[in-house]
């Protein structure tokens, strides 16, 4: 039974240490404000989309109804970008600003919403455990917000324009959970209350997947906080015909439904979007065992990665190609049965185990890849499931009874979070322009193939930027690892028609027309 008395007792949440998050992880990604645009899609996004220009009646539209230009349907975060543009025109400085701004609240939120968490648990009954919650909740809230928000794996959503998708679509299913825990915890005392608190909820996610539809799973989450957080179904036999059954299922459907919806759009626009991206890969090429095992690696790669976050690029190649049953596949596939034996058997003595594993796989499940070939397990695709890391950290902290242990281990929570904090500081100098950002990339790559399409680029900025003979040296180096690379022979003849060297151009003309050949 949720544990309500202890809900209301408890002090209410202080206001010092809601701003104090806030202000901590603006500062911490302040440098974001002084970065430029990168050429890695915020040309093909923003700054060159000629459908990105002042909010009108034609532009919204547009937004609703584009199923062919982009590669995915997020209609407020092209809204979003355009009132940017209004006010900002391309100058970096106004895109970046509301990243920023929308991940130092979603901070804010996390904090209450971890907070209110804790709050629903069971108040340890001893004295002096009993203390140590009351005086400690919001300082564990405040560091397990941290433990997210400052942490190098949130460098790409914040500091890259195009990644607005992202930051968006989260701050508002931040907003619609603290909604429904708010709405849950007042359906017996304040109809009015809960019914206005469901349907903002609803209204937020509803603007969450129309911003991007990472959260097309989200609805599910919001079930598990009902059956292991408020305990409102799964405590009885033949629970689920109960009449307080009846209302969860129906309030899951009418969150289910807008994510169905969102899903059905998502697959038209994937089908038919036109441009740079390559259409979905049929079981023919991608078969269920690759998608299987796929599905596994990133379940597991992003449980670890929060504890190891170095050589952070946007670009990952471990998935382009590669063989089911090699090594790491078939580890990540054990380590994810390890788990999953060890929370079920376990689940009454710790059912928050299974319930924190449930929801870092359902939130996983959009960015998973099963219909994506080649996939990227890219540093954004954590900003939700890690959520599930700082959650525990929290539970974890809160329920330890012994006070030099908690001392000790809150200690070494907030070391780790300062060190995240300097990394976050330098994964940000990372993006600050398109060269820091391709040169990063390139040391990462090492001896990769994949770094020819990272020289090309860089080689495009210098060329831009009146660097031709630092353009001229990025172009050589593509094309020493690949002899008929279009796009650098196609700059290369460029340059050298330029220069009058008629032979040397029609000779990088001819290594591209044999590669289209």
């Amino acid at each position: 039974m949720r544990n309500k008395s202890a809900y209301t007792l408890l002090p209410k949440t202080s206001s010092a240490f809601f701003i104090v998050t806030i202000l901590i992880v603006l500062v911490v990604f302040s440098e974001v404000l002084t970065a430029d645009f990168v050429m890695w899609d915020d040309d093909i996004i923003i700054y060159k989309n000629p459908n990105i220009g002042k909010i009108s009646l034609e532009r919204i539209y547009w937004a609703f109804t584009d199923v062919d230009s982009m590669m995915r349907y997020n209609p407020l975060t092209l809204l979003s970008w355009c009132a940017t543009y209004h006010f900002f025109g391309h100058n970096p400085f106004g895109y970046h600003l509301v990243n920023w701004l929308l991940h130092g609240l979603s901070s804010g939120l996390l904090f209450l919403i971890i907070r209110k968490a804790l709050l629903l648990l069971p108040v340890p009954s001893q004295s002096q455990t009993k203390t140590l919650f009351h005086r400690n909740i919001n300082l564990i809230a405040m560091l397990a917000a941290l433990f997210w928000a400052i942490h190098p794996l949130r460098v790409e959503p914040v500091s890259w324009a195009t990644d607005r998708t992202y930051c968006q679509a989260v701050f508002f299913l931040l907003l619609t959970t603290f909604c429904y825990i708010e709405a849950v915890n007042s359906e017996t005392n304040n109809k009015k209350r809960y019914f206005f608190l469901i349907i903002s909820a609803l209204i937020f996610y509803i603007f969450s997947l129309l911003s991007y539809a990472i959260g097309t799973t989200y609805f599910i989450i919001l079930l598990i906080f009902d059956v292991f957080l408020f305990k409102r179904i799964g405590k009885n036999t033949g629970w689920w015909r109960s009449q307080g059954a009846k209302k969860v299922w129906l309030e899951k459907m009418i969150f289910a439904n807008p994510a169905i919806w969102i899903i059905v759009i998502s697959v038209i626009v994937r089908i038919n979007s036109a441009g740079p991206w390559s259409p979905a890969v049929p079981l023919s090429e991608f078969g269920i065992i690759d998608r299987l095992m796929q599905a596994f690696y990133i379940t597991v790669y992003y449980i670890y990665k929060p504890f190891y976050p170095v050589d952070l690029s946007p670009y990952y190649t471990t998935l382009i190609s590669f063989d089911p049953i090699s090594f790491p596949f078939v580890a990540s596939a054990f380590v994810f049965s390890l788990l999953a034996v060890f929370t079920f058997v376990f689940r009454k003595r710790w059912p928050i185990g299974l319930a924190l594993l449930l929801s870092h796989i359902v939130l996983l499940i959009p960015v998973m890849g099963l219909f994506e070939h080649p996939h990227f397990p890219v540093d954004r695709y954590s900003l939700v499931s890690s959520i599930c890391l700082s959650m525990l950290a929290a539970i974890v902290l809160i329920n330890l009874k012994n006070k030099n242990l908690s001392i000790s281990l809150m200690t070494v929570l907030i070391i780790a979070v300062s060190i995240l904090g300097w990394m976050t500081v330098k994964q940000v100098r990372v993006w600050h322009n398109s060269q820091s950002l391709f040169t990063h990339m390139i040391e990462t790559l090492g001896n990769d193939p994949y770094r020819q399409h990272i020289y090309w680029r860089l080689g495009k900025y210098f060329y831009k930027n009146d660097k031709e003979e630092k353009a001229i040296s990025n172009f050589k180096k593509t094309l020493e690892i690949n002899p008929y690379h279009i796009t650098a022979n196609r700059c290369m003849a460029h340059i050298e028609y330029q220069k009058g060297n008629l032979k040397k151009t029609i000779c990088h003309w001819s290594a591209q027309d044999f590669y289209t050949s």
